[in-house]
């Protein structure tokens, strides 16, 4: 059986600077860092870093926003990072891919694989990024998600595995979970999975419903007399015996009524 060809991006990605950047120098594009990565930053530093477009005097922040907001936060002067010159958007997206291998943000991960998704199919996007398939279909479909509602995605509002089955609703159950996101996230409280399958349960409901609804109808059962005068008919046109004499045979005969003594008998027994 012949194999079916990957195609594989024939891109060159020049290699990025190595550089400690100020933090004055850049403008991230996040709502905030959440606790644990702060939490991970202070304990163990930065691990990973940032990605920069250098747009000849000003940088451009391709990946890392978050932890450029926790650096921010916990009152770092500067953060380390790699500094690219300006590339095309399929070589953005496997500088982007090559980094999640090993350190994943999800979002960033849905909009690389949207733009591999342009010239790739998702199994090609497999090929050259190393991601599975089932992970770059989960990523793709958080893309249905409002961008403000994707900003959440690993905070404390919003958890990426709830975001991903929030992700699969469709029309006003989207439109209401978007909408419960968004309250919550005003407050800076969870949304969970039991909000979640309260909205799940209704939908579940109503296709119940809609399902009951288009059933055909249970049959009506057959009277028993004629289910057994259909067998009658059956049997005597194998037998050769005619209904109407079997009818005949079946029907008894009338009993005839019995007449009072006549008065002369009653007089010779006077």
């Amino acid at each position: 059986m012949t194999q079916t060809q990957v195609p594989l991006l024939t891109v060159t990605v020049p290699d990025g600077m190595d550089a400690f950047i100020a933090l004055d120098d850049l403008q991230e594009n996040a709502h905030g860092a959440t606790n644990k990565l702060k939490a991970t930053m202070r304990a163990v530093g930065q691990r990973q870093p940032v990605i920069l477009e250098d747009l000849g005097g000003t940088y451009r922040i391709r990946d890392g926003n978050r932890r450029i907001a926790a650096a921010r936060a916990l009152g770092w002067n500067d953060i380390h990072a790699l500094v690219y010159p300006p590339l095309d958007a399929a070589q953005w997206a496997l500088v982007i891919a090559g980094l999640h291998n090993r350190a994943s943000n999800p979002i960033e991960e849905a909009r690389l694989f949207r733009e591999l998704g342009k010239t790739l199919t998702e199994e090609g996007i497999s090929a050259n990024t190393g991601h599975p398939v089932q992970v770059i279909r989960a990523r793709l479909s958080l893309l249905s998600l409002p961008d403000d509602v994707l900003e959440c995605v690993g905070s404390k509002t919003l958890a990426l595995s709830i975001a991903e089955r929030a992700a699969k609703l469709q029309g006003t159950f989207l439109t209401r979970a978007v909408a419960e996101i968004r309250k919550k996230a005003q407050v800076q409280e969870p949304f969970t999975a039991s909000d979640l399958k309260e909205i799940t349960v209704v939908r579940q409901g109503l296709l119940a419903s809609k399902l009951m609804s288009a059933a055909p109808p249970a049959p009506a059962l057959i009277p028993p007399a004629e289910v057994l005068a259909a067998e009658v008919r059956d049997l005597c046109e194998r037998r050769g015996v005619d209904l109407q004499a079997l009818l005949r045979e079946l029907t008894p005969a009338p009993i005839a009524p019995a007449h009072p003594a006549s008065n002369v008998a009653r007089a010779g027994v006077n």
